[in-house]
């Protein structure tokens, strides 16, 4: 997961704080913040970087290793320490801090003087989770014969009677998974939806590289972190306009809950 919110993010950094008379010219230096809260899991998914100019070859943000990072809950804080390695990464050492519904956290980071906040809510966990099949059947493209496709998908299914956002992370759990012969190009290791307002999904077998046990996490997600989809998507000539729910800063400090099935991918 944290690889595909590298990718989304990259944009904040990039393009934030340029002017409009010079595009490429920092107006000046942000704070980028990522910061993501996962319902009953310990809090290590923050990352911690700064803007730079377009006209600057790089190839990742320059990270931020020395901040001030706070959590805070009900008014009690919690001071996050630098993970190991030079990352950027924050997380929270001791087992003190849950991450519970309907909690609400804040997020400072103090760096270089300047104080970044940002607020979050944890989401629901997301109810009545099923798939319509335990078993996604690869069907076999021989010559001359028609392949069975009656097995060649399954679907997830949730209750979203509110119209909220939900996105899906799909993976192979297997140590040595057995590839599938495929001429299908384009295919992932690993797959994960956009976050949208629908309560079903359908996996088919153009998703799935390998055999075996696969996991499917059905994710509730804010508002704030559907909004960097949506900035993603506008027009280039708005991009010098970040959605962000950072104050003093860029990013976007959200929260998560999800539920977790397991399907089969086999051979047809």
């Amino acid at each position: 997961m944290k690889k595909i919110m590298l990718l989304l993010t990259v944009g904040f950094i990039v393009l934030s704080g340029c002017t409009r008379e010079n595009p490429v010219i920092p107006e000046n230096d942000f704070v980028v913040v990522r910061a993501y809260l996962y319902a009953n899991q310990p809090v290590s998914d923050i990352q911690i970087t700064t803007t730079f100019p377009l006209d600057v070859e790089i190839e990742q943000a320059p990270v931020v290793n020395d901040a001030s990072v706070t959590i805070s809950k009900n008014g009690q804080r919690y001071n996050l320490v630098s993970t190991s390695g030079d990352n950027g990464y924050y997380n929270y050492p001791d087992g003190d801090l849950t991450v519970g519904v309907g909690d609400e956290f804040t997020i400072e980071v103090d760096y270089n003087g300047k104080l970044a906040t940002g607020q979050t809510l944890v989401p629901p966990t997301p109810d009545s989770v099923s798939l319509s099949s335990r078993n996604l059947v690869i069907p076999q493209f021989n010559q001359g014969s028609r392949p069975d496709l009656e097995n060649a998908f399954l679907t997830v299914k949730w209750d979203n009677t509110e119209r909220e956002f939900f996105y899906l992370d799909i993976e192979n759990l297997e140590r040595d998974p057995i590839p599938i012969e495929s001429s299908f190009p384009g295919r992932f290791k690993s797959f994960i939806s956009q976050p949208v307002k629908v309560d079903s999904f359908r996996v088919n077998f153009g998703m799935v590289t390998h055999y075996g046990t696969h996991r499917v996490i059905v994710y509730r997600v804010n508002s704030e972190y559907a909004d960097m989809y949506e900035w993603r998507e506008q027009d280039s000539r708005d991009l010098n306009e970040p959605l962000t729910n950072i104050s003093n800063g860029l990013g976007v400090f959200s929260a998560f809950n999800s539920d977790t099935l397991y399907f089969e991918v086999i051979e047809g």
